[in-house]
């Protein structure tokens, strides 16, 4: 899925705000609006990379309501 690279910057300038305390989590989605209304979720998952959790974005949809 190719995901656009608006959502991909502003998801990743999110993305601290997000990640879990429960360091056994592997997955977590969040919603976020850009104006005037369109609102996207975004999906990501945790990978080990060298040793270290790295969380990447690997899907996103966008909220109809």
């Amino acid at each position: 899925m190719d995901i656009p690279p608006h959502i991909t910057i502003i998801a990743g300038q999110l993305l601290p705000r997000f990640i879990p305390k429960n360091e056994a989590e592997t997955t977590l989605s969040f919603q976020f609006t850009i104006a005037p209304d369109n609102t996207y979720r975004v999906n990501y998952v945790k990978k080990q990379v060298k040793g270290k959790a790295v969380w990447e974005l690997v899907g996103y949809e966008e909220v109809r309501e």
